[in-house]
């Protein structure tokens, strides 16, 4: 009996990919078992079926604004930001203002970043929630800029941690 369950489990991993799927364990000869995803045939005995439930996956959608940018709500500290989506961007990066809107500090560190400005003075933070519905990431560096002109950015230290897909004017965000 443990060894039919065991079966069972694997065979539900192996499918648990598929959304809404049924899994047939059909039998020939009264014993011998294949496992399939469509209904048996008329010469084999369907012994069970299992309806597997609809696994999904989180995801953002996010629609490329008229100048093909690509903005997404955040929030940090309680405090919510539209952010630019900047795959160019090595960070996060926040203005002097939202930052202190937020109540985020600098840590004392400051790097020198090549911008497509020239190069700026960062000061280095850390946030301890970002959220991003439904995502939500803890522990996260930013950076302060003084003379950031834009709104936040949404950097590759934080992308990075996404599946990203860009089609037909969309841009789809997922769990790795």
């Amino acid at each position: 009996m443990k060894a039919k369950a065991w079966w069972l489990i694997f065979i539900i991993s192996i499918f648990s990919h598929a959304a809404d799927a049924e899994i047939y364990k059909c039998l020939s000869n009264g014993r011998d078992a294949t496992y399939q995803n469509s209904p048996c045939s008329e010469s084999k005995q369907t012994e069970i079926k299992v309806n597997l439930p609809t696994l999904e996956r989180k995801q953002i959608t996010l629609k490329h604004v008229d100048n093909g940018h690509y903005l997404i709500n955040a929030e940090i500290n309680g405090v919510k930001f539209p952010f630019l989506i900047d795959t160019g961007a090595s960070f996060v990066v926040l203005t002097k203002q939202l930052a202190e809107k937020a109540k985020i500090t600098c840590t004392g560190i400051f790097v020198t970043m090549n911008t497509a400005n020239g190069k700026v003075q960062d000061c280095v933070a850390y946030v301890s929630k970002l959220t991003i519905a439904p995502f939500e990431l803890k522990n996260v560096e930013v950076h302060i800029a003084s003379n950031l002109a834009t709104l936040p950015l949404l950097g590759m230290s934080v992308l990075q941690k996404f599946n990203i897909e860009q089609r037909n004017g969309e841009m789809h965000l997922s769990e790795h």
